[in-house]
């Protein structure tokens, strides 16, 4: 066995978790040595958080030493052209690692790929290991699988493409015992065929069929050798035994030499002095080992295997897209949804709005209030010789004036009354006539200096609800157009200009926008890039955090799958949803809805790609920085309703103090809305500052999200 090669060579490994100033710091590798041949079965044996999976995280470079060295097939993981990560391992997780939404078939293909298989092969494979591990049917999706046979899956995908190193986190738990001798059997074969493996199991003793064993316990290497050589040394009839008498032996140790309490130099004391720990391999044959990839090789297979890598992953996330009727359903709909309740809800005039009315003008005619129903029996103006104008009953007309502005009276007989109902939320507002209205207002249009009392008949005393903000407004706009129409009538009846008794302010034309401006058409600039932005955030962070959590990407950067080729993919197919959710926005706005489009429609277009782009990247950095679904929902909770308030579309970036301003106008929304409005509405194009500078905000925010995705991926591996 010491003539081999080593395949595998851990030296005077140690690594931590926590902080060396907390009370949570601890080492999970206690300076660990350990030694594995080629060709052989090397199980790794030793209880839940004894520090296994780490070790093998290790050895595959997802994870880094604090201190040691690591050799794996003649290199150090994650050197160039070392093959590891990459096609030269084979990587069974402890978790299932697989996409829920891939079939069997799909599971072993997309690994296949990620390391250049071709199709024919990959058939054969497949057709081998289905036999070999009683894979269920290829048609069946994995999420619908038992436990036991998703992890027959997971490892069928580890052996499809024959690696010179396979590592297997426990990967018989939960087997049928035939199906578990047959399994080693075959490793046996992979074995004598030059394949070195390692093993973690909870099944000490089948274990005995593995060349050599490593018994592992609180991060130390307790003991390595052959199965048989350590049943004689330790004079035991089982493993078990063995590894019995070697956790009381270190148990015995002096509790200065603890691995949970010493520090990492007493550990390295602990470890250097006792026999069991020691490396067997002369390390000088293994650094200069021949089997890393020469650079010619390297280059020869590196476009390929590139492509490869790909094609798996782009056709794996068209597949985990595909198949999920949700994701489907809110890619897609969603945005029509939410532009079609925007247009419908929002910005329209209110409509049916009663108030209550005291009219005590025609109350005091012979007919009462009957009078403004019949306009024959309302002599509202008379000529006199004089060519003076006696007006009657304006109160009538006033009200009718209200009514074709949406405002409808419900009649009352005083103002105590009247007011009560407003009181009690049955109307936003109260109106009273006073008994001499109609010859007051003539008095005061006519002669101008008169008394206080005639004065006050002349008006018409309104109470408004003012809780309610957009109610008001509309009722007191509504009344100041009333009364312009009103008066222009008034003064037409009697032969004088229309705008006599008019307001001394004149509104021309305005110069951008119509006179008649709905308050969606300021809104929906706002309201699309929101849209447009969340998205594909809630999106992308989802599907990305789905991999992670899952163990997919995990398990793919162990095959060789680089960050970059996993996020140019997820950026390509994603930015084809966002091209679909931008033309469905503009078809809805601009052609349904008849949104003002006096600027380019193509800048408008652009605009909106970029900010789902840059939602899109937003995605991107949650998915990386948050632990979990739950954290991500918060955060992007959290950041929508901040941005909504501050970008400008509630509430005028003016009514800010000057401090907040700044920071709304850094915000992915502020300038973007108004570019976009400024497009629509003034037709302003890409060459205004108003425009570019939302274009050069999008892309600043684009830019430096992915920024921080590239650095997070890059210097913090899993």
């Amino acid at each position: 066995m010491a003539a081999r090669p080593a395949a595998v060579v851990v030296e005077r490994a140690c690594k931590h978790y926590g902080r060396p100033d907390k009370p949570d710091y601890k080492p999970v590798l206690a300076h660990l040595n350990m030694t594995v041949e080629r060709g052989i079965i090397y199980g790794l044996l030793g209880p839940s958080g004894c520090g296994k999976t780490t070790l093998l995280s290790c050895i595959v470079g997802r994870r880094s030493l604090d201190s040691g060295n690591v050799w794996v097939l003649g290199g150090r993981p994650g050197e160039k052209g070392s093959g590891v990560p990459g096609p030269r391992v084979g990587y069974m997780p402890q978790d299932i690692a697989l996409v829920g939404e891939f079939t069997v078939r799909d599971a072993l293909y997309y690994f296949g790929r990620i390391y250049g298989m071709k199709s024919g092969r990959l058939k054969e494979r497949f057709d081998f290991l289905s036999s070999l591990l009683e894979l269920p049917s290829e048609g069946r999706l994995v999420k619908s699988l038992s436990g036991g046979q998703q992890r027959r899956v997971s490892l069928a995908a580890a052996l499809v493409h024959e690696p010179e190193l396979l590592i297997l986190d426990e990967p018989t738990v939960g087997l049928d015992p035939v199906l578990r001798e047959r399994i080693w059997e075959f490793l046996s074969v992979l074995a004598r065929g030059g394949t070195t493996v390692i093993i973690t199991t909870h099944y000490i003793d089948e274990t005995k069929q593995a060349h050599k064993i490593g018994l592992l316990r609180d991060g130390q290497l307790l003991a390595e050798d052959s199965p048989e050589e350590l049943l004689r040394k330790f004079d035991c009839d089982t493993l078990e035994d063995a590894f019995l008498k070697l956790a009381l032996r270190q148990h015995q140790l002096p509790r200065r030499r603890s691995t949970l309490t010493a520090s990492p130099d007493v550990i390295a004391d602990t470890v250097s002095t006792d026999e069991c720990f020691q490396s067997r391999e002369d390390f000088n044959v293994v650094t200069s080992s021949t089997d890393v990839l020469t650079a010619k090789e390297k280059s020869k297979d590196c476009r390929g295997r590139s492509k490869g890598r790909y094609k798996a992953v782009f056709i794996k996330s068209i597949q985990q897209f595909s198949r999920h009727p949700g994701g489907l359903v809110f890619s897609v709909l969603f945005p029509i949804i939410q532009i079609v309740a925007f247009f419908s809800a929002v910005g329209h005039d209110p409509r049916g709005l009663q108030l209550a009315v005291v009219n005590e003008e025609a109350a005091s005619s012979p007919l009462g209030l009957d009078i403004c129903k019949n306009s024959s029996l309302q002599p509202i103006t008379r000529i006199e010789e004089d060519d003076s104008c006696e007006q009657y009953m304006l109160s009538c007309w006033f009200l009718e004036e209200m009514e074709k502005k949406g405002l409808y009276q419900i009649p009352y007989n005083t103002s105590e009354e009247a007011k009560h109902a407003v009181t009690s939320g049955r109307f936003y507002g109260a109106l009273r006539f006073h008994t001499n209205f109609s010859s007051s207002l003539a008095a005061r249009l006519r002669e101008g200096d008169i008394p206080d009392d005639v004065l006050e008949q002349s008006n018409v005393n309104v109470w408004l609800d003012h809780s309610n903000h957009q109610i008001r407004n509309f009722i007191k706009s509504q009344l100041y157009k009333i009364y312009s129409a009103f008066t222009k009538r008034s003064m037409k009846a009697c032969g004088r200009h229309e705008d006599l008794a008019q307001m001394p302010v004149r509104f021309e034309e305005p110069i951008y926008g119509k006179m008649e401006a709905q308050m969606m058409w300021f809104m929906a600039p706002g309201i699309m890039i929101t849209i447009i932005f969340f998205l594909p955030a809630v999106v992308t962070s989802t599907l990305m955090i789905g991999d992670r959590l899952e163990g997919v990407w995990e398990r793919s950067a162990v095959a060789g799958v680089k960050p970059k080729e996993m996020l140019n993919v997820h950026i390509a197919l994603q930015a084809a949803v966002i091209l679909l959710q931008t033309a469905e926005m503009m078809a809805l706005a601009f052609a349904g809805y008849g949104l003002p489009s006096k600027g380019s429609l193509a800048a408008c277009a652009l605009l909106l790609f970029l900010q789902g782009l840059c939602g899109m990247c937003y995605g991107f950095l949650l998915s990386i920085y948050c632990s979990s679904y739950t954290m991500s929902f918060f955060v992007v909770t959290g950041s929508f309703y901040p941005m909504i308030l501050l970008c400008g579309i509630l509430w005028p970036l003016e009514g800010m103090s000057a401090g907040l301003r700044i920071v709304a106008l850094t915000l992915p929304f502020t300038l973007p809305s108004k570019s976009l409005r400024d497009i629509m509405e003034r037709g302003a194009t890409i060459a205004d500052p108003s425009v570019y500078h939302g274009f050069l905000v999008t892309l600043a925010w684009t830019v430096v999200t992915l920024a921080l995705c590239f650095l997070r991926l890059k210097f913090k591996k899993t």
